[in-house]
């Protein structure tokens, strides 16, 4: 099969598309046909090593395994002896490990039955993104209905989203910011106001909400504290970070920190990979509650340039790769 592959961390250039044979099956895990696979600011974090935090786990001077990508969406082509629940054939999305391949292994709890009016494009940008919003809204930001509920990136990968989500979890008000070009986008979501951020419609904002989802990183911690109505969250989710050793994160700590001498409460999240949440997500597709909105798609081999514009930031929805 044809797989994307490194040896080593770095630029896009490290990125090749190889001819690779398939190991043994594990008995817990499912064999997938790849009908389409999305990319995150996950795989361009693996692909460069950065930041320097995640090195014990992926490798510290090279990457430990050597594929990449998580999101998936695809068919059965082999079932664990273990595993129950699905049979060659089913049309499943979900996570896998070196996902951007044409073959690709998921433990099979990690998986969920796509919806039939889902396309497999659709159902492969979902997971890592739709799963970050969800618990991003519901348990960090302890989302209620009629909560008032801001999002800054409301038009990329994660943001999108957490705009139709707080929307089925019965926000009253739902404000947004993006480009003045992905306006129309955010309100088609279910956004009922747009900030344009270029023009610093986010630093003159006065309103204040129960819920502040902050994707973009662009707008300090104690400006959005004091953005919160009484008992609000803010959750910072990613954002700009260059530090070699935390990246990002060094913004959530130093927030979440702060809010400890603070009456504000400022929360970060680490999307949890578990199969309730993304059966949770596939009810919402089937029920059109949730849709993708895709940015492009690229062949496997254009999967590094792809992701450099993914690294570069400003990609509205999501990019998906068919190999």
């Amino acid at each position: 099969m044809r797989a994307i592959r490194r040896t080593r961390y770095g630029g896009p250039e490290v990125l090749t598309v190889e001819e690779t044979v398939e190991a043994p099956l594990e008995p817990d895990r499912v064999r997938l046909s790849v009908r389409a696979a999305s990319l995150n600011p996950f795989e361009w974090h693996h692909q460069r090593g950065l930041p320097l935090l995640m090195r014990p786990s992926s490798g510290w001077r090279a990457p430990r395994d050597r594929g990449l990508g998580v999101d998936v969406a695809g068919v059965v082509a082999e079932v664990g002896d273990e595993v129950e629940g699905f049979a060659v054939g089913d049309e499943v999305f979900g996570i896998a490990r070196g996902a951007l391949a044409e073959r690709a292994d998921a433990r099979a709890e990690l998986l969920a039955i796509k919806p039939p009016t889902t396309t497999f494009e659709e159902a492969a940008a979902v997971p890592l993104a739709g799963l970050t919003a969800l618990q991003a809204l519901r348990d960090q930001g302890r989302m209620r209905e009629g909560f008032s509920v801001l999002v800054l990136g409301a038009s990329g990968g994660v943001g999108h989203y957490a705009v139709q989500l707080a929307r089925s979890l019965g926000a009253s008000r739902i404000v947004g910011s993006c480009s003045a070009r992905n306006r129309d986008l955010v309100l088609s979501l279910g956004a009922d106001t747009v900030l344009d951020y270029a023009r610093g419609e986010v630093e003159a904002l006065e309103e204040r909400f129960d819920v502040i989802l902050d994707i973009a990183g662009g707008a300090r911690v104690s400006f959005l504290r004091h953005r919160l109505n009484p008992g609000g969250t803010v959750v910072l989710v990613g954002g700009p970070g260059d530090g070699l050793l935390l990246g990002p994160a060094a913004r959530i700590f130093g927030g979440i920190l702060a809010s400890r001498f603070q009456p504000e409460r400022v929360v970060g999240v680490d999307a949890r990979m578990n199969g309730h949440d993304l059966r949770t997500v596939a009810d919402m597709l089937a029920a059109g509650q949730l849709r993708s909105m895709l940015h492009r798609r690229v062949p496997l081999e254009e999967t590094a340039q792809a992701l450099a514009e993914v690294e570069a930031g400003h990609v509205p929805g999501k990019i998906v790769v068919v190999p």
